[in-house]
């Protein structure tokens, strides 16, 4: 949860440094190795042998003379983990190459243009929404050199564009929770919640929300580009999901008791907490558990919303979002539609390593209160939607157009 999915991947993709570095990279290595093994969250590395990985990259230590190729072994080697929240940080500067001031999606085999921050230069150098880039190696590069890209537009004709290397979209925009509502020509009013992050303020936000879109005859909850955050996502699921039980993090203090998988037993017993909405909250709660703590659903009594919820999700909906999305799934009536979420759900710290490298670790594990495991597992929408270029370019929006279908398909029902 410390660490947004899109941070992290921007990080997995910093590899361009060539500088050579006079640094003790066999030190690093062993700081790495150490870290893994005190810190990880799971005792049994998910069936993989860590001893025999890391001999065989320690093998290859020898060989390192630069930074970037470090960073490049360290990643490889924590990728054999087979899970998401890992990184390998270079010293100083996050890293020397950079993207585009806009987001994209990959749509058959090719990055396509589906979002452009206002204030980027992409848009001044003529980047547009649609916009299919035909050599996406071409997106990353040095932050001081633009990025020299050839586009399709929608029209079928290509150019050839200088845009800016910029790093955008984060941090998020403010504020990360917003609301509107809107009322319809047929009586009925739709309440719209955007959360982009949840956040140590998120909760607070949450509340304003549904206290503005409480009388609505239906809710519109848009989590497509949440990269996660913090428990603070609990506050929306108990607006309409029943109380108790929301979602446990196991550590590996704890799974080092066990004797085999988690069960239902296990998280049954576990310390329970209410309101933990900050990250600090979360880590301390964990740790009064010794390793494991079930983060609970508040019971809001009348403030609870009673009318047709439909919860958007998508390939960027990661992290604690997803454990949102998997509480509203399988704890809720919601109806989830869009695309199958990033598959990114764990918790994660940074920690430090010799020579001021630093790694992103999984320090908890996300389970169901029915000892379902959901680490990294992927969320499916109920109604699965289709983006297409096409639409895209037609300022199209497929997913909100199903999620409005499903509403007006709840109002039909007696």
């Amino acid at each position: 949860m410390r660490q947004p999915l899109a941070i992290l991947a921007a990080i997995a993709l910093m590899t361009g440094s060539a500088h050579a570095q006079t640094r003790d990279y066999a030190a690093v290595f062993e700081g790495l190795d150490q870290a893994v093994r005190a810190n990880y969250y799971d005792p049994r590395f998910g069936g993989h042998d860590w001893n025999a990985i890391s001999a065989r990259y320690r093998d290859r230590v020898a060989g390192v003379r630069s930074d970037a190729e470090f960073q490049r072994l360290g990643r490889e080697m924590l990728g054999e983990l087979g899970v998401s929240h890992v990184a390998v940080h270079l010293p100083g500067q996050a890293g020397p190459t950079m993207g585009l001031g806009a987001l994209w999606e990959e749509i058959d085999g090719h990055p396509v243009i589906v979002e452009i921050d206002p204030a980027s230069g992409a848009r001044a150098a003529g980047l547009r929404i649609g916009d299919r880039i035909l050599d996406a190696a071409a997106i990353r590069g040095p932050r001081d050199q633009p990025a020299l890209l050839e586009v399709e537009r929608c029209d079928g004709a290509r150019a050839a564009l200088s845009v800016p290397r910029e790093s955008a979209f984060w941090p998020p925009r403010e504020r990360t929770i917003s609301w509107s509502t809107l009322r319809r020509g047929d009586g009925r009013s739709v309440g719209y919640i955007r959360a982009d992050r949840f956040g140590d303020d998120a909760a607070g936000l949450i509340d304003a929300a549904m206290a503005a879109v409480s009388r609505t005859d239906g809710l519109l909850i848009d989590i497509r580009n949440n990269s996660g955050g913090n428990a603070s996502a609990l506050r929306l699921l108990a607006y309409f999901a029943e109380a108790g039980p929301g979602v446990a993090l196991l550590s590996r203090p704890y799974l080092e008791t066990l004797n085999g998988p988690v069960g239902p037993g296990d998280v049954a017993t576990i310390h329970q907490v209410h309101g933990a909405y900050t990250t600090e909250a979360v880590f301390q709660a964990v740790t009064d558990g010794r390793g494991a703590v079930m983060l609970m659903i508040e019971d809001i009594g009348d403030l609870r919303y009673d009318k047709p919820v439909v919860v958007l999700i998508g390939p960027e909906t990661g992290s604690a979002a997803e454990g949102f999305a998997w509480g509203a799934r399988e704890q809720t009536d919601a109806v989830l539609v869009g695309r199958p979420s990033a598959g990114a759900l764990l918790s994660s710290d940074r920690f430090d390593l010799p020579e001021g490298w630093a790694v992103t670790l999984p320090v908890h594990g996300t389970w169901g209160p029915d000892g379902r495991d959901y680490g990294d597992q992927v969320v499916p929408p109920h109604i699965e939607t289709v983006r297409t270029r096409e639409a895209i370019c037609r300022n199209e929006d497929a997913d909100l157009a199903a999620a409005i279908q499903t509403l007006e398909a709840a109002w039909a029902r007696p």
